[in-house]
């Protein structure tokens, strides 16, 4: 959970946005760290959410940034990542671009993104595990994922490294946290939990 503010959202926009170039470096081996134990911890949780072993490992693209999903700015990670599923899992990167298509808050599209014709033969028939750095109300990871399925790949598994949380807010964020805290240790953070407690209710702005 991401809190705002917080250390962690502090993480997820210095890799980025920090101005200093030695603090970026420092928030990206963070965002490494971060996704990398996750992964290494939960490979088969994974695994069982995707229905099998990884395929392909794709980045959630920026909605208003052109050019390279911001997780590739953090340069160890596609190695990192890759190692900790084990065999098999392939970095794609290049799988998903920005179309046309509008996102909005609690508004997908399954237009927004676009697999590009030289990926469509990698990403038919794949388990793609979909990575973003912050999930707020879910619509521009569901709207990859849509893209993704509707170039064919079999399954698709959104991993974020945090989700923001308002708490004082939106009684929805804090009836998510209430129903987190009871929870502990892997539990907190498995995404076979997590699904369980999405399809709760707990929603977003």
């Amino acid at each position: 959970m991401c809190p705002v503010p917080g250390p962690l959202y502090r993480m997820l926009m210095g890799y980025k946005e920090a101005p200093v170039d030695e603090l970026r470096r420092h928030y990206s081996r963070s965002v490494e760290d971060s996704f990398s134990t996750f992964i290494a911890e939960h490979v088969a949780c994974l695994t069982v959410a995707l229905g099998g072993s990884v395929d392909l490992v794709v980045l959630v693209p920026s909605s208003s940034r052109p050019g390279r999903a911001s997780l590739e700015c953090a340069e160890g990670l596609a190695e990192r990542v890759v190692s900790a599923l084990g065999p098999g899992a392939r970095w794609l990167p290049s799988a998903l671009q920005r179309a046309r298509g509008d996102i909005g808050p609690m508004r997908p599209n399954a237009l927004a993104y676009v697999v590009p014709g030289s990926c469509r033969p990698d990403v038919r028939g794949s388990r793609v595990l979909l990575l973003d750095d912050v999930y707020v109300s879910g619509s521009r990871a569901q709207s990859a994922a849509a893209a993704l399925r509707l170039s064919g790949a079999r399954t698709v598994l959104v991993v974020p490294l945090g989700r923001v949380v308002r708490p004082e807010r939106f009684a929805t964020h804090a009836a998510f946290v209430a129903t987190s805290g009871t929870r502990n240790g892997h539990e907190a953070r498995c995404v076979m939990v997590q699904r369980g407690i999405d399809q709760a209710g707990a929603g977003s702005e």
